[in-house]
């Protein structure tokens, strides 16, 4: 049951899509550039067109269970991106890296996973809000 379920999950999060650039706020990407390259964008924002699962995704009782499968997914690439930009110790930015997912998974859930009017300006100004604190933290 667990395989079907993470084969599931895997589609629709596109986890099985490869992520060649680190996600940072879109590594200071314009929004249009974003639309245009998903690949850039974090897992659960990248699956506001997959309206087949979003019954799914919407489940309250499997939300920590679909953040887990996003973080493992994420880790090995986002992780050392967040220690690289920001010159915090692991811990730390790990810390920050789970504060970045559960985040962005609660404000997909928001907008029902859905790709509506708002979300472009919702993830443009978290954007701003991240690459902010990544440049503070980077300066400590």
């Amino acid at each position: 049951m667990t395989d079907v379920l993470n084969d599931v999950l895997n589609d629709a999060l596109l986890l099985t899509e490869t992520n060649p650039v680190p996600f940072f706020a879109g590594n200071g990407k314009s929004l249009d550039y974003l639309k245009s390259n998903e690949s850039l964008v974090p897992a659960c924002q990248r699956i506001g067109d997959a309206g087949k699962y979003q019954k799914l995704l919407m489940d309250p009782d499997l939300s920590e269970y679909i953040i887990g499968r996003i973080v493992v997914n994420e880790r090995d690439t986002v992780l050392p991106a967040v220690i690289e930009k920001t010159h915090l110790p692991r811990e730390d930015a790990e810390t920050l890296f789970r504060y970045v997912i559960h985040g962005s998974f609660a404000v997909n859930r928001a907008h029902n996973f859905v790709k509506d009017e708002k979300w472009p300006h919702d993830v443009q100004m978290l954007n701003e809000f991240a690459e902010a604190g990544y440049e503070r933290l980077s300066r400590k």
